[in-house]
């Protein structure tokens, strides 16, 4: 008898469909963690408001420009993302 290969198994990865949906699934998930960080630089600028008001503020000078670099950097980010969606 002669050596035949076996039959190829379809890979799921290889498939047009499932390349898309990984992709979209990247994406997406590229999308909540800069909403995580936005909303990340929401908390670090409230913890530094709640320790100004209690007399602290001190501490703003850290978490101030932590803060803000969050929010504006996440900010563009998921600017740029929406617009690239249109």
């Amino acid at each position: 008898m002669g050596a035949m290969p076996p039959p190829r198994v379809p890979n799921p990865f290889e498939d047009d469909s499932h390349r898309l949906q990984r992709l979209m699934g990247d994406d997406n998930r590229g999308k909540r963690i800069w909403r995580l960080v936005f909303v990340a630089g929401w908390v670090v600028l409230a913890v530094w408001a709640v320790l100004a008001f209690v007399g602290q503020g001190d501490f703003g000078v850290i978490l101030a420009p932590i803060g803000m670099g969050m929010l504006i950097g996440s900010g563009i980010q998921l600017f740029i993302d929406r617009i690239s969606a249109i």
